[in-house]
């Protein structure tokens, strides 16, 4: 397999293959930080002590123990195949629901899919 040259950053510097520039990870920091002032909190999503009964139910399930992503890791939280953004009747769609764990399925390769879309 053949490896991939460095490429040169906006910024002008010359980054190894398969690396971000620290530029650019400092803007994706300050972008996200200014989003997350404008996000309302998980409550106000919806994410509430109902919502922490009914996941914890959906992974006592015996089928919902494994991540369903298939990397065999045991799931501790209850990912929306199909992101709700915000429609209550999607968020609490048990047929939307899959077992996943929190790192690192979720938290980027779900991540990731989910701003592709």
């Amino acid at each position: 397999m053949a490896t991939r040259p460095p490429h040169l950053c906006l910024c002008g510097k010359i980054v190894p293959a398969e690396q971000r520039c620290a530029c650019q990870v400092v803007r994706d920091r300050t972008r996200k930080a200014r989003f997350d002032k404008t996000r309302p909190s998980a409550r106000e999503r919806g994410y509430d002590s109902k919502w922490q009964r009914e996941s914890k139910a959906f992974l006592a399930m015996p089928q919902h123990h494994h991540c369903a992503c298939g990397c065999g890791r045991l799931a501790n939280m209850v990912d929306h195949i199909v992101p709700h953004r915000g429609d209550k009747r999607l968020f609490w769609d048990h047929a939307n629901w899959q077992p996943m764990a929190a790192s690192p399925c979720h938290s980027s390769r779900k991540q990731r899919q989910e701003r592709q879309l």
